[in-house]
């Protein structure tokens, strides 16, 4: 599989000769430490990270983890009633066996909250699917190199390493966002789900996977992780809690995972609106009231 340092998707032909605004989209599409966020859990580089196995292939071969269909999620914390229009994430690819960006789907949702107190199981978990997308991703790049391992957490195992730390840009155009409840005096938990569509292999070479970043940014309750017969569509009720395995400094713990919520850039608002339409199927999902 090819190997990209950085890469943008095009904007559409209506907008490819407006130069300046290009120019914007393309600063705007990705995110740096530092800039503006809703809501920040950065990546572990450490030797200490993991990724976690968040893939999907619809026909793996009998030789592939069992179990290799799986979807994760992490909890946040919602103090202003505003629109999600950007969501950025970190994985890499067990053994760096990699996929074009432009040839990846993700699936990406935001659920309510069910507490522990409300789960016989004892942990908090998502609970109804209130917004989802399934899109590719708006840019890419490797963020980082490290030396860390991939992890399967059906069993338990350490299943390879990886070296490349990539991020994952995701823009929403305002439009087709979700907007948050929460505020300050009566906040709102959601939960973000994530799951990589990743091409099957067909010429018999190593299946690649897609694994979601570690965060030592530890709020609330643990990620989970979730089997899926379709994509991005979790057996009703099959939530795990991610915990560190066996082995690892932090064995035990609570496992969180890497990904920022930033508000709507300013310089984007215009191009999202012409250029992202044809790139994003999305579709709402409203609370039952």
């Amino acid at each position: 599989m090819k190997k990209l340092a950085t890469w943008t998707r095009p904007l559409g032909a209506a907008v490819c000769g407006a130069v300046l605004f290009a120019a914007a989209f393309t600063a705007q599409a990705d995110w740096d430490p530092g800039q503006p966020a809703k809501w920040v859990q950065l990546p572990d580089l450490d030797f200490t990270g993991l990724d976690v196995l968040a893939s999907f292939v619809a026909n793996p071969q009998p030789s592939e983890p069992p179990f290799v269909n799986k979807i994760l999620a992490d909890d946040f914390l919602c103090t202003s009633p505003d629109k999600v229009t950007d969501i950025h994430i970190w994985g890499s690819w067990l053994d760096d066996i990699e996929v074009d960006p432009a040839l990846l789907s993700f699936h990406l949702s935001i659920h309510s909250d069910v507490p522990a107190a409300q789960n016989p199981d004892g942990f908090s978990k998502p609970g109804e699917q209130l917004w989802f997308a399934t899109m590719a991703p708006t840019s890419a790049r490797v963020h980082y190199t490290a030396q860390e391992q991939f992890f399967d957490p059906n069993s338990g195992q350490i299943i390879g390493t990886d070296t490349l730390v990539w991020q994952y840009n995701f823009i929403i155009p305002e439009a087709d966002a979700f907007a948050q409840q929460g505020t300050r005096d009566d906040p709102v938990v959601y939960w973000l789900d994530v799951q990589a569509l990743v091409p099957a292999d067909e010429q018999g070479l190593p299946q690649p996977l897609w694994g979601w970043k570690t965060s030592r940014e530890h709020w609330n309750d643990d990620a989970v992780f979730g089997h899926t017969d379709q994509f991005s569509q979790p057996g009703i009720g099959d939530w795990s809690e991610l915990r560190y395995p066996l082995g690892h400094p932090f064995e035990g713990q609570s496992i969180d995972l890497a990904f920022v919520i930033t508000p709507e850039p300013r310089t984007y608002a215009t191009v999202a609106g012409i250029g992202l339409v044809g790139f994003v199927i999305i579709r709402r999902f409203r609370s039952r009231r």
